[in-house]
């Protein structure tokens, strides 16, 4: 998807250069026509050498990747957000700046403090539409979230154009021992309600795009293989 703000700004810069060429073209010659065309062929030239240039770069590159939402879903604890920060950091070294949406930072943002299904359920739906919009505007998404419910997450798929569904299937005694806050023993002790894995279900997804076992792969790993996918 074409971004019509850099569209506009380089159509623009297009012509000022164009107008400069022309101008010193001008004081050069001191003939109008010759003036003229330069600039018409420094102009054309550039367009063309442009756009060979950027298939040639892209080709030594190697990395170009089409708008999509990438939604990581997984237990608390699994790795999501750790995995979600290390793709954004190796997208910025091949100068693609996507967008994070952090389900936690979202619910906070927006005043959601419901955790029964009901509640989570319009949450992950928020959050699914916001990342659809940043998608369709021709970014990469990458979303951090629990989503426990493959009905909703289906749903979001349908809101996206390229929707990457990636499950950090690490297992719950895992993200117990991962966890530093405390929260799974809270809620094993019935401090804390619909908590996701002990008094709340989740239902893995049946057929994620990717699928990543962080007791068997580093943080690393994980990214690199989501980078991997996206690249192809």
């Amino acid at each position: 998807m074409i971004n019509r703000s850099c569209l506009f700004k380089s159509i623009i810069y297009r012509l000022y250069s164009s107008f400069i060429t022309f101008l010193i073209s001008f004081l050069l010659t001191g003939s109008l026509f010759a003036a003229v065309s330069i600039s018409l062929a420094d102009t054309l030239v550039k367009i063309f050498s442009y756009y060979f240039f950027d298939r040639i770069w892209h080709r030594f590159n190697g990395f170009k990747v089409e708008p999509a939402v990438i939604w990581l879903t997984g237990l608390s604890g699994s790795g999501k957000t750790t995995i979600a920060n290390s793709l954004m950091l190796k997208l910025k070294e091949k100068s693609i700046v996507p967008v994070i949406l952090d389900g936690d930072e979202i619910r906070h943002a927006i005043k959601q403090h419901g955790f029964d299904e009901d509640s989570r359920k319009k949450h992950n739906l928020n959050v699914g539409y916001i990342a659809s919009l940043f998608e369709k505007q021709g970014n990469v998404v990458i979303v951090s979230l629990i989503s426990p419910y493959d009905d909703i997450r289906n749903d979001v798929r349908q809101m996206c154009v390229n929707f990457i569904e990636v499950y950090v299937a690490t297992d719950i005694d895992t993200c117990i021992s991962r966890d530093t806050k405390g929260l799974y023993k809270k809620a094993q002790s019935g401090e804390i309600k619909d908590f996701t894995g002990i008094s709340a279900p989740y239902y893995p997804p049946l057929n994620p795009e990717i699928i990543l076992d962080t007791t068997k792969m580093t943080v690393s790993d994980c990214s690199d293989l989501i980078l991997n996918f996206i690249k192809k």
